[in-house]
């Protein structure tokens, strides 16, 4: 069996700006941003695996979109 780590080049980041979607109507959002308290992980899914993973989280309870660049923040604890 091969030991697999997931995201192997994670970033931590520590109280990030996050984008949360409010949705008012069926035709009718907005974003907001938002400070999140804690540590994060800033991942870049490469593989299936790690893609699958993602869609387990809670979206916008377990993995948010960073307010700026590129990839998704996960809480510390979903690693565990």
């Amino acid at each position: 069996m091969t030991n697999y780590v997931l995201f192997p080049d994670k970033k931590e980041v520590c109280n990030p700006s996050v984008l949360i979607r409010h949705t008012i109507s069926k035709h009718d959002f907005f974003f907001e941003s938002k400070i999140k308290r804690g540590t994060f992980y800033l991942v870049i899914p490469n593989t299936a695996k790690e893609v699958f993973f993602l869609q387990l989280l809670g979206k916008n309870i377990d993995v948010f979109v960073p307010s700026e660049g590129e990839g998704l923040l996960i809480k510390e604890g979903c690693f565990m």
